[in-house]
């Protein structure tokens, strides 16, 4: 079932306590990805949140924290942001120094191929396997191989 949130009707913070008092009549569709982030900085501006006393922002935090289904302690993070930069943005990015990479799009293709012909196999059978199939290949060519085989 799909639900939508029309928030377009609450303009007031009293209608955003009758919301979350669930007294109001709201018909129910929260924003998904980043249309949640954009909700968020309209909302902020339409109800002026810097202006707003410490009760009332904790009000429309509280009804941020349920349309959006963000945690505490996100919906604080994204509301400390906005206030310093007036936009909220994710801030998630690759790693500034990622791990090594060990097997290489060779390697990953290889054992793809080893699993779709065989089914999903246990890490010794795998390796043997690669062993036998890759026995005629020089040794630069060979995929690098973790753990350790028993018996």
């Amino acid at each position: 079932m799909i639900v939508a949130l029309n928030t377009q009707a609450l303009r007031s913070l009293d209608d955003v306590r009758a919301f979350l008092d669930g007294n109001g009549p709201v018909d129910f569709v929260g924003p998904t990805g980043t249309a949640r982030y954009r909700w968020l900085e309209a909302t902020l501006r339409q109800f002026d949140y810097p202006r707003l006393k410490r009760a009332d922002k904790g009000l429309l935090k509280a009804y941020v924290r349920k349309v959006t289904g963000y945690s505490r302690a996100q919906t604080t993070r994204l509301l400390a942001q906005w206030q310093q930069q007036r936009r909220i943005r994710d801030r998630r990015g690759p790693p500034a120094r990622p791990f090594r990479r060990r097997f290489t799009d060779a390697d990953v293709r290889l054992l793809a191929e080893l699993e779709r012909m065989h089914g999903q196999l246990s890490g010794p059978a795998t390796k043997k396997l690669r062993s036998s199939r890759t026995a005629d290949l020089p040794p630069q060519a060979m995929p690098v191989t973790t753990g350790k085989v028993r018996g």
